[in-house]
């Protein structure tokens, strides 16, 4: 059955976008503790926190780096998985339906704000809309890339220990 392999496909990509995505942007891992911000949340600072959130993701670029991630992503997993080529088209229409920054925004903000005082949004979205906060963006996932290449290159010389 063709649709067994892509709904694999298309969720080993989500997962693998997820990820990438959240440490790409700097977000934490899903099992890291979340420190949320002191007192009482009303409505007034829930507004003002998501106002903070939404201009840190505007200096992040976030609302387009999503669906720039989203074909990156794929494209990297069919390099890494040649099998997976002939559903790339799909892949990608799948995930730019359902992983769109509509989609994304309202858990994201939530994430943030439970995270981040206001402050640090604020200090955050200071620092990414600025020129060394934009290179930072841009060489990240470069040097995310090769520090896992320097990981592996690492750790394979002792792989046999993994064996035994």
């Amino acid at each position: 059955m063709r649709s067994r392999p892509i709904r694999a496909a298309i969720l080993a990509a989500v997962a693998l976008l997820t990820v990438s995505t959240a440490c790409q942007k700097g977000a934490a891992p899903a099992d890291s503790k979340v420190t949320p911000t002191a007192g009482p949340a009303t409505a007034a600072s829930s507004a003002a926190s998501a106002a903070a959130a939404m201009e840190l993701f505007k200096a992040m670029k976030l609302p387009t780096n999503i669906q720039d991630t989203s074909a990156a992503m794929i494209d990297s997993e069919v390099g890494r998985n040649p099998g997976l080529t002939p559903f790339r088209e799909t892949m990608l229409t799948w995930l730019k339906k359902y992983m769109t920054w509509d989609a994304m925004v309202p858990e994201l903000t939530k994430l943030y704000t439970s995270t981040f005082t206001d402050e640090e949004l604020k200090q955050m979205a200071a620092f990414y809309g600025s020129p060394a906060g934009q290179k930072s963006l841009e060489k990240l996932p470069e040097l995310m890339q090769r520090t896992a290449m320097i990981g592996a290159g690492l750790a394979q010389p002792h792989s046999d220990e993994l064996k035994a």
